[in-house]
């Protein structure tokens, strides 16, 4: 992946520029985080074992915070 090109491209879209000191680092970043990824991806899930976390939501109003 061009990660000059990338930065370049996401700098622009949310408008906030890197600064050319800043480029090596955060495109070595985005290396180190892609090689993370690709760990991640190579581990074979199995769906069925998949446990999601409760979902927290506030409590109404008048409702007290443990149901």
């Amino acid at each position: 992946m061009d990660f000059e090109a990338y930065i370049d491209a996401v700098s622009e879209a949310i408008d906030l520029p890197v600064a050319a000191a800043h480029r090596p680092g955060t495109a070595r970043f985005l290396g180190l985080a892609a090689e993370m990824a690709a760990l991640l991806e190579a581990v074979p899930l199995d769906d069925g074992e998949l446990v999601l976390a409760p979902v927290f939501r506030l409590p109404e109003p008048g409702e007290s915070a443990d149901g």
